[in-house]
């Protein structure tokens, strides 16, 4: 462990609660540490923080206790074993995050569960460094707490976030058969969902929708006779559970032939017939531009346009684009679901874009829905970066 001298103005930061340490706070002198070093944070000769750092990032330090801690095993157990214990509820889900980065004081690590299968994603040099011991840990905790078996561990060091950290990417089964993790299956909310859990995107499926996919519930009313159009799809996440709530018909619409795979499989899974589905490869906009059929419901939940703040007015354009075209695929009082993962859209960037796009298709709508990431993605009050997704349904009117 090493000591890093941070200025008096991040010192002020970390002791309000902000786990990031930007490389114009800190006082490093060559030789710098490698990536990755776990070190304690000094300011003004008083350690304030104990963390990692990583001289090739912009976010340099991150801090995963306050004051000085000697043992970064110790954090880490204690860190796993309390964001476990406060989601203990919901293993009924099927699949939840069990430990969400910042939010549950352990930055860059995310830890997901799937109807057996745990995941580690690590996202950053110092969790890269302590993937050892989180091998090891992770597994016990989650067998003390839950009293259920591990029967998959897979280490997921791919995301997009890494190239910031200057890392290269990996992925390490290190418990079960990587044939079979490939092939892997899951429930959440009686809806069952194939997943890739090694090369799939994210960890294997988009948790953080799930309350958000419940209002699909009072959307769809077990009608039969609803029609419903799911953009941006990837493994069906709204479309099967439309299909579980009565939807007659849903429209898959995803440019990932893989994508499309595993909504295939979803339906044979659920038990749902052919006839109730179509499944369409192809860019959204290109979708939307030449297909003229309307819906009863339409879900637009696109990746993250905004990547920095740089590219925000010309995404915020784009998000406006999507969403004229996605509402004139919507029946007069029918339903658009609208999404944006996008941190740097706040909501009332988003709900502009929305008032922009229906008013300038010359509509009305009632804002019928608003939701935000599942509570097993917490938002911690004093990191806005952690609350990112944004969920709006609107309702078409006629005026």
């Amino acid at each position: 462990m090493i000591t890093i001298p941070i200025s008096h103005r991040s010192a002020a930061t970390l002791a309000q609660g902000h786990l990031w340490i930007f490389s114009n706070e800190v006082k490093l002198t060559k030789p710098f540490p490698a990536q990755g070093t776990w070190c304690w944070f000094e300011n003004n000769g008083t350690i304030v923080g104990t963390g990692y750092v990583n001289p090739h990032s912009l976010i340099l330090g991150r801090v995963v206790a306050m004051g000085r801690r000697d043992h970064p095993e110790e954090i880490l157990r204690e860190r796993l074993l309390q964001s476990f214990e406060r989601r203990h509820a919901l293993l009924e889900h099927g699949a939840a995050r069990l430990l969400f980065s910042e939010a549950d004081f352990l930055p860059g690590l995310v830890v997901d569960w799937y109807s057996g299968v745990v995941l580690i994603q690590s996202n950053t040099a110092g969790i890269d460094a302590v993937l050892p011991d989180l091998e090891r840990i992770v597994p016990e905790i989650f067998e003390k707490v839950f009293q259920r078996k591990c029967e998959g561990l897979v280490v997921r060091a791919d995301s997009s976030i890494r190239r910031l950290e200057g890392l290269d990417s990996f992925t390490r089964v290190v418990i079960g058969d990587a044939s079979a993790l490939t092939q892997g299956a899951f429930n959440q909310d009686g809806v069952l969902y194939a997943a890739d859990f090694i090369n799939g995107q994210k960890t294997g499926f988009f948790l953080d929708q799930r309350l958000n996919r419940a209002s699909l519930a009072e959307a769809i009313m077990k009608d039969q006779k609803k029609k419903v159009l799911d953009l941006c799809c990837y493994s069906g996440g709204w479309g099967l559970r439309a299909l579980k709530e009565g939807a007659g018909h849903v429209t898959f619409v995803d440019e990932s032939a893989e994508a499309l795979a595993l909504v295939e499989k979803g339906m044979t899974l659920n038990g749902f017939s052919g006839d109730r589905a179509r499944v369409v490869k192809s860019d959204v906009f290109d979708f939307l531009e030449s297909n003229k059929e309307t819906y009863d419901v339409v879900v637009v939940d696109p990746p993250a346009f905004v990547k920095s703040n740089k590219i925000k007015a010309k995404a915020l354009k784009a998000y406006e684009k999507l969403n004229r075209l996605s509402w004139r695929r919507v029946k007069e009082g029918g339903r658009l679901i609208t999404c944006s993962c996008s941190y740097h859209v706040t909501d009332a960037e988003f709900m502009d874009v929305l008032n922009n796009a229906v008013s300038k298709e010359k509509a009305c709508a009632h804002v019928v829905y608003r939701g935000s990431q599942a509570n097993d993605h917490p938002v911690l009050l004093s990191m806005p970066e952690t609350h990112y997704l944004k969920c709006v349904g609107l309702k078409k009117l006629t005026f």
